[in-house]
């Protein structure tokens, strides 16, 4: 009896090695190609693989008395029910919390993992209170169901930023070439790898969707799963630059600046209209004051726009 105990004690604490490079699989495996249509809305298909991976962890270690004190079959169920609730949580918590770069930093998934332990104490609590009925955690109690819930909800934390896309470093203006060279970025493949090749790489505005990001090109548009902040973290500076809350412009497709009072808005050269928020008007006056003023079809009367989409 002794011997099997310290064979499961053995085995139990191997699975930390399994669990570090089991995440650096889905952290790093290649991006497959879906359709919006295909894809999850939130959790990407890697987040929701790696939480089923953590959540196997979990249920075979039987960490906090599980292993002696649950079935097999119960203890599966409720380690993987309790990662795929802490997925969301965490997710959640993603998202209140302000942004800060690197979003994958230490203390960043520290934060995610404390602030999504709050809910997800209470969901535990009575999750427990079915897989063993009759018990309940009195208020005492639950500071110390806290704690335990907060280093779980590490490990949730930590998956959901291993599986994020990376964010490209910003340029560094010293390291940068001269000449023609430094003026003529390229888009990330990470964008452009995931656009239908009927609509080119010559990208002009992004725009948010929901959850989905617009893309507009000369040959058309079409939708991608990343977030606005995301797909900017991406993109070179001199590429464009973000002028709305719901929107970036490449800064080669705009070809003038309209102003009705306070208001601006930039034009693109596919006939595109697109406004400018106030918190973004300052940047935008100075980046775009070379057009103030210009005619859209440019001198002459002569347009300098593609051709005017039919109505």
């Amino acid at each position: 009896m002794a011997g099997a105990r310290r064979l499961r004690t053995g085995v139990a604490a191997s699975t930390s090695a399994i669990f570090v490079n089991s995440f650096s699989f889905f952290a790093n495996v290649g991006r497959m190609q879906f359709t919006p249509r295909q894809q999850l809305p939130r959790l990407r298909w890697r987040t929701a693989a790696a939480g089923l991976v953590l959540g196997l962890l979990l249920g075979f270690a039987g960490p906090f008395g599980s292993y002696p004190a649950f079935p097999r079959a119960t203890r599966y169920a409720f380690w993987l029910g309790s990662t795929a609730a802490g997925m969301l949580a965490a997710v959640a918590a993603e998202a209140v919390l302000p942004r800060t770069r690197p979003r994958g930093g230490a203390v960043r998934i520290g934060a995610v993992a404390l602030l999504s332990a709050v809910p997800m104490t209470f969901v535990v609590a009575w999750a427990m209170s079915l897989v063993q009925p009759g018990r309940v955690f009195t208020p005492q109690q639950l500071p110390g169901l806290f704690v335990a819930v907060a280093v779980v909800q590490l490990l949730v934390a930590y998956a959901t930023a291993a599986t994020e896309p990376l964010a490209a470093p910003a340029p560094d203006p010293a390291g940068m070439p001269d000449g023609p060279a430094a003026a003529v970025p390229a888009f990330p493949p990470a964008l452009l790898d995931r656009l239908p090749p009927e609509i080119g790489s010559d990208i002009l505005a992004l725009e948010t969707e929901d959850h989905y990001l617009r893309v507009h090109t000369p040959k058309g548009s079409a939708l991608v799963l990343m977030r606005m902040a995301d797909a900017v973290a991406l993109l070179d500076p001199r590429l464009g630059a973000q002028v709305h809350r719901r929107w970036w412009v490449a800064e080669a497709a705009v070809v003038a600046v309209r102003r009705d009072g306070a208001t601006m808005s930039l034009c693109l050269a596919d006939w595109r209209v697109v406004p400018v928020g106030r918190t973004f008007a300052p940047t935008a006056r100075t980046r775009f004051a070379h057009l103030a003023g210009r005619d859209p079809a440019g001198p002459g009367g002569a347009t300098a726009r593609a051709p005017r989409p039919p109505e």
